[in-house]
């Protein structure tokens, strides 16, 4: 019979790695191949290979794999499955996995269809058996019956196993120790022999710290148990009869160390405490057991105790208690110092010293006498009174010295900068600038977004004149009408040609690019970028009122927008607010009231939706300062109130530090404070300022550092022929940088950064001042 004859007839299941001759030849084309992995600990139950025709169950093979067969397999187990006669081209294979033997319980299955004409196939099984009892590890509803196939105990635990004294489910019949005989046991924890608590019933002997004893009064220590001496020790130790039993635990506590005992201080324990002792027999308990000397059968002093316990205190000194006075503070008469007599209870007044400015530093005045149990006077310091400015809390007796051209350490009445600042308050005398015939009238330093920066320094005045200096260490360069090369300058001393006209500038604005925007009177513009090769643009004016020709440019303020300036805002003497566009068709009257009603001297902005101008209201005390929206392209005016008292004065400049802090000044020694909302607060100037025209203000505010104690100081100038730079705090008028003698003409220009560390001042007669000036 052929090889194929002898498979047809039995159906034959080949296992991998057997050798059946000529089984290659005719795998491919009648059978299949079936690679099984199963878990390797599977090593003492039964695999079962079933294969069945598809198409009649009657055609069917089956073949077993257990013993010592199954435990000296290598995985993957590889089978064949040959196609008899008769069969059709595709088969069902069933694997099926037993514990213990081929009829054990079958504890997983795997099933599929094969192609017998050569397909290959996996089937894989889960028969874990960890610890190798032959009962295969439970695995939800399929799986073997092992309770315990890897854990502790595992080796122990299995179906039909004997229930043995262990803790254990030795049989998994999730019960343990069933059927064994047991006792009573008490957990004995601190190992002296005798157990309390609830009984534990178990079968045998237990392992240490348990105890068929009971009664353990305190089973967390191993001294106490019934039976055991008593000592003195807080504690029960034979369980009966309460705690230390036939002891004196009784102490007092002698605080003062001299033999008398505090009767209140009793301590019932066993241990001496610190500074306790027993009653000595016969004595009376302490009256005051803090102190030596009160103590019974001691003299009695005047100390406010009773020495000798007896009869009250101070017995004897008929004085205590009288009225008296020290330096005309009040009190009584008390015990002296020596125990022997008496002395006035009141102690000298405190000396306190107005600090109007908060620095903690007084007024070098006469101070205020408190005594002790008066209230404090608000606004005043203690002893220390060195301060020489009560109007800035940056100028006191000791201050650090700050670069603001300001004696802040009150030590010698002069600025004493230090060398870092760069130099002093000093007039520029530089040869195009300093000259009888100039009449400076504005000053700008460069602007970075809304904050004054530094150089370039444009100054501008009448008759065209205008000047700029470009860094600390240059000179002042001439662009001013009328000036020439001829005869040569000093050195350093720049001439350029192209000028702005032979005009009267009052106002100028200089952008991040040091370019200067000028406005002046019959209501002239320019620009000028600086450059020598570059004539003043535009020398123009915006459009003119009917019948009034000569609106001077009282305000100018710019917004930049990407580095460059975008547009500029305009305020007139005929209080117009106008929006000058760089580029084509520049101007706009955002706001044109009744020719003569309105007058705009002043301007000044932190961002283009509020526009802050000051001026007046002819035949008025009223609104003399007004704010635009810029930015809704119509100018809304809102009107503010800022009293004066007189209709002829009015305000004449005006600077925002921060959103809501500002400063205006105006004819007259008029000065006003703004802290938001519409209402200005006047502010009285002192002589001799208080006739004065006040010409320009710059506040100072450091807005990075909105906390520094130089914050809402106002700086201002004016123009008396004796022209000073005035200094206006929220706590009054402070000392101010001096000017050098020179100074003494009328000043009109001002220009400041935030800290206070840089300004310029210009005025008539040539008169230029810089701090720091080297």
């Amino acid at each position: 019979m052929s090889l194929w004859e002898r498979l047809a007839v039995t159906g034959l299941l080949v296992l991998g790695g057997c050798s059946v001759p000529g089984l290659e030849e005719i795998r491919s084309e009648r059978g299949a191949f079936i690679e099984v992995n199963y878990s390797p600990s599977f090593k003492q139950g039964c695999l079962v290979l079933l294969a069945e025709d598809a198409t009649n169950a009657a055609n069917f093979a089956v073949q077993r794999l257990s013993g010592m067969e199954l435990a000296s397999q290598r995985l993957p187990l590889e089978w064949r499955i040959l196609r008899r006669e008769g069969w059709s081209a595709s088969a069902k294979v069933t694997i099926t996995a037993h514990e213990q033997s081929c009829t054990g319980k079958e504890v997983d299955r795997s099933e599929l269809v094969v192609n017998l004409s050569g397909e290959r196939r996996t089937m894989t099984l889960v028969t874990l058996d960890e610890d190798g009892d032959g009962y295969v590890a439970r695995n939800g509803d399929k799986g073997g019956s092992d309770c315990n196939d890897n854990g502790p105990n595992a080796a122990a635990m299995y179906p039909g196993n004997i229930e043995v004294c262990d803790d254990v489910d030795n049989n998994c019949d999730s019960r343990t120790d069933e059927g064994l005989p047991t006792e009573a046991f008490y957990r004995d924890a601190d190992g002296d022999g005798v157990g309390a608590g609830q009984p534990v019933q178990r079968c045998g002997s237990v392992a240490g710290g348990w105890s068929n004893r009971t009664g353990d009064c305190n089973d967390s220590n191993r001294e106490i148990s019934p039976g055991a001496p008593e000592v003195c020790d807080e504690v029960d130790n034979n369980c009966v009869a309460g705690v230390d039993e036939g002891f004196d635990k009784e102490w007092y506590l002698d605080r003062d160390g001299d033999g008398a005992v505090d009767g209140t201080t009793r301590k019932i324990q066993c241990q001496q405490p610190a500074g306790y002792i027993r009653r000595p027999p016969n004595l009376d308990f302490d009256c005051r057991d803090d102190q030596d000397f009160n103590t019974p059968g001691k003299n009695e002093v005047c100390d406010n105790r009773d020495n000798n316990c007896i009869n009250g205190v101070d017995e004897g000194f008929t004085e205590k208690g009288e009225a008296c006075t020290n330096q005309g503070c009040t009190g009584t008469k008390v015990c002296n110092q020596a125990g022997d007599g008496v002395a006035c209870s009141a102690l000298p007044p405190r000396k306190f010293y107005p600090d109007a400015d908060g620095d903690q530093d007084g007024a070098p005045v006469a101070a205020v006498d408190v005594c002790e149990g008066q209230s404090i006077p608000q606004g005043h310091v203690e002893n220390r009174h060195t301060d020489c400015d009560e109007a800035d809390p940056t100028t006191f007796g000791g201050a650090p010295e700050l670069c603001d051209a300001i004696d802040n350490n009150c030590t010698n009445g002069i600025a004493d900068e230090p060398s870092t600042c760069g130099g002093t308050l000093k007039q520029v005398t530089d040869h195009f600038v300093t000259s009888n015939s100039r009449d400076w009238k504005t000053v700008s330093m460069k602007t970075v977004s809304t904050t004054v920066g530094g150089y370039p320094v444009w100054i501008a005045g009448t008759g065209g004149k205008l000047a700029v200096k470009r860094a600390a260490n240059l000179r002042f360069e001439s662009f001013s009408y009328g000036d020439s090369a001829t005869p040569a300058p000093p050195a350093g001393n720049v001439f350029h040609p192209n000028n702005c006209g032979n005009n009267d500038w009052t106002v100028s604005w200089v952008d991040s690019l040091g370019r200067v925007f000028l406005g002046g009177r019959e209501g002239r513009i320019a620009l000028h970028n600086g450059a020598e090769d570059h004539t003043c643009f535009p020398d123009t004016t915006p459009p003119r009122v009917a019948g009034q020709p000569s609106l001077t440019i009282t305000g100018i303020v710019g917004f930049e927008a990407g580095g460059q300036t975008q547009y500029l805002y305009l305020t007139d003497v005929g209080g117009r607010l106008i929006k000058w566009t760089l580029g084509p068709n520049p101007f706009s009257i955002l706001h044109d009231p009744a020719v003569g009603t309105v007058r705009h001297y002043g301007l000044h902005s932190l961002r283009e939706d509020f526009l802050l101008t000051v001026g007046g209201t002819v035949n008025s005390t009223q609104n003399r300062a007004r704010s635009y929206n810029g930015a809704t392209g119509g100018g809304t005016v809102t009107l503010h109130s800022v009293n004066s008292d007189a209709q002829a004065n009015f305000a004449k400049a005006v600077w925002i530090g921060e959103e809501n802090k500002a400063c205006a000044v105006g004819d007259e020694g008029h000065v006003w404070r703004w802290s938001g909302g519409t209402t200005w607060t006047r502010v009285a100037a002192p002589a001799p300022d208080s006739t004065s025209d006040f010409t320009s203000v710059a506040m100072r505010y450091d807005r990075a550092n909105p906390q520094s104690p130089g914050n809402e100081q106002c700086y201002m100038v004016d123009a008396s022929t004796t022209g000073r730079l005035r200094r206006f705090t929220p706590f009054g008028w402070a000392r101010e940088p001096v000017l050098p003698f020179a100074a003494e003409v009328a000043l009109y220009g001002l220009s400041m950064n935030p800290t206070g560390s840089e300004f310029w001042i210009v005025g008539d007669d040539g008169r230029v001042f810089h701090y720091p000036e080297p």
